[in-house]
């Protein structure tokens, strides 16, 4: 991406959590979530992703807070469409049948949170987690990784110098997986490794067999004929 679109991105993100934070929904940290931050650490070796894939960690103790999301990731929607569109006539049904991709929210005691999936006809959709508790995280280690934002959006947010390649903050990268050097040496040398593979299920599977097909290898292959 150029820097205007990387601007415009990150204005989206801070705007949906400045606006959260403003209706009383706190957001802890904003992350760049699974493939999408495998492919910042190691793009040197081709790794690919296909959607944005962000985290927004929120408290969510009611079920009415999924409909406040909803009504704020449409309003930030509103204010980033090209100008000369007339805003005053688009109703957030319209906006929602137009960019509205995926919704998908999940409410019980072990789970709570919701998926936005904005589409995106130029190039990659756009994935916004809103995630109070999630049993699992991920599939593989290799799409276990999270890198803290919130540096970079303060950065854009608090200075008037230009980021560049010698000047710019610090992020922080996790692997939920566990060890962070572990699962990072299974994506540079492609090795397929889970937790607890018996809880995968239809999406895993599929991104398994992608793996495969991409000339990944399992840790242990005994363990993963479960699948």
């Amino acid at each position: 991406k150029n820097e205007k679109e990387q601007l415009c991105c990150l204005n989206n993100k801070q705007m949906v959590r400045n606006r959260l934070e403003l209706r009383g929904i706190m957001v802890k940290d904003v992350r760049l979530n699974g493939s999408t931050a495998s492919h910042v650490l190691v793009k040197d070796i081709g790794w690919s992703y296909k959607d944005l894939d962000v985290i927004f960690r929120v408290d969510l103790p009611r079920e009415e807070e999924f409909q406040l999301i909803k009504d704020v990731v449409l309003s930030t929607l509103l204010d980033f469409l090209p100008e000369g569109v007339n805003k005053e006539k688009i109703t957030p049904m319209t906006l929602k049948e137009a960019y509205v991709q995926k919704l998908v929210k999940v409410y019980t005691e072990q789970d709570r949170w919701s998926l936005i999936s904005l589409s995106n006809n130029n190039g990659r959709n756009v994935e916004l987690k809103f995630v109070d508790s999630i049993r699992r995280q991920f599939e593989f280690s290799v799409d276990s990784f999270q890198i803290i934002l919130d540096s970079v959006l303060s950065y854009y947010d608090f200075s008037e110098n230009p980021m560049s390649r010698h000047f710019h903050p610090t992020v922080v990268g996790e692997s939920v997986y566990g060890d962070f050097a572990v699962a990072l040496d299974h994506l540079r040398n492609k090795l397929i490794a889970t937790k607890r593979p018996e809880e995968i299920r239809g999406g895993g599977l599929l991104k398994y067999c992608n793996l495969l097909v991409r000339d990944f290898r399992p840790t242990d292959e005994d363990e993963f004929k479960a699948l």
